[in-house]
């Protein structure tokens, strides 16, 4: 065979042979690539929190991710990131990744900024006490971060500007509903979230043609809240306080004895109504300092449309139905109790 023909036989072989070479190298590198982006334990589907602090820098979230178990290669996750134009696009926060997943899904999370959520409720009625206690229980705030923000923070919403910085300021005003928040949310912007919705509900119900300010108004449908179970008889009741109001006569109820002692009880004893509190409605004419719970959009609505009746009493029947009668005397409102077995 033609000598020059041989060596460019075997020069097209060296190449064809480097060429099988780089094609496999490539297939199996690409290969590898590829099963970097995929989940560390397709099995363990269990979740765990990942924080990202504010300002992190992208290769250090990569890293965290690595370390903790939930990518397998830290450059592998950058060089995608990078490649898919999401690098400088990844958000703070907290989130909730587990090993099952893959890169393309966290990455998509932290995008998105899909963060973890918790969420609490706090019911009709509850003090500032009990809603420190909820939070508290659900790891959102310390009971000693609450009562910082409570007495120290600032906040814009004008029903609050003349309140005096103490533990009471915000009691009636962190509306009680179902929140659902971002894990690690602050405890000032729980609280001041808190606060917007009770301006929300508040700037919805009829203007105020009670004659009350706002922070009487809020007082008042404390007491009403913590006296009425049945949406019903808000109005009425609010009646009967209104004509009591009128009259110069003493609201005496029995919510407010409740709330200045130290243990909730089922009924109030005549002892309790002798209890020497600004708070306590047995002994001082007109509204407490202020409300002695956080009241529902039932009972801010029944103090600014409050029922005409002439009714000054009522007793709550023992039947647990939740309903009063009402009386118009004394003589009457005697006669009702003795009636229901008081």
């Amino acid at each position: 065979m033609n000598p020059p023909l041989q060596r460019s036989i075997k020069r097209m072989r060296r190449v064809t042979k480097l060429i099988v070479l780089i094609v496999v190298i490539g297939v199996w590198g690409g290969a590898l690539f590829y099963s970097q982006l995929g989940p560390v334990n397709a099995q363990d589907n269990v979740d765990r929190l990942f924080v990202v602090k504010q300002g992190a820098a992208s290769l250090q979230i990569a890293k965290d991710l690595e370390n903790e178990g939930l990518i397998k290669n830290a450059q592998v996750f950058t060089f995608y990131a990078r490649a898919t134009g999401k690098l400088n696009k990844l958000k703070a926060g907290h989130f909730l990744f587990n090993p099952a997943m893959n890169v393309r899904q966290i990455t998509a999370n932290l995008v998105e900024g899909k963060v973890a959520s918790i969420t609490f409720t706090i019911p009709e009625g509850y003090r500032l006490q009990q809603i420190a206690e909820v939070l508290a229980k659900k790891e959102i705030a310390t009971e000693k971060e609450f009562w910082a923000v409570v007495k120290e923070g600032d906040f814009a919403e004008p029903f609050l500007q003349d309140l005096p910085k103490t533990e009471r300021r915000l009691e009636g005003y962190l509306f009680p509903d179902t929140y659902t928040i971002p894990l690690g949310m602050s405890t000032e912007d729980v609280i001041k979230m808190m606060l917007k919705r009770f301006d929300a509900v508040y700037k919805k119900l009829p203007s105020n043609k009670t004659g009350l300010t706002t922070h009487e108004v809020v007082t008042l449908a404390s007491i009403i809240e913590g006296e009425c179970l049945l949406d019903r008889e808000r109005s009425i009741v609010a009646s009967v306080f209104f004509n009591r109001l009128q009259r110069g006569q003493r609201l005496e109820a029995d919510a407010t004895v409740q709330y200045v002692l130290e243990t909730r009880k089922q009924r109030v004893l005549f002892k309790d109504t002798e209890i020497d509190s600004a708070y306590n409605t047995y002994r001082n004419k007109g509204l407490p300092p202020g409300p002695i719970g956080c009241p529902g959009e039932a009972s801010l609505r029944a103090v600014l449309e409050p029922s005409d009746t002439p009714y000054f009493y009522f007793v709550a029947r023992k039947d647990n139905s939740g309903e009063h009668v009402f009386a118009k005397t004394f003589d009457e409102h005697k006669r009702n109790k003795s009636q229901l077995g008081y």
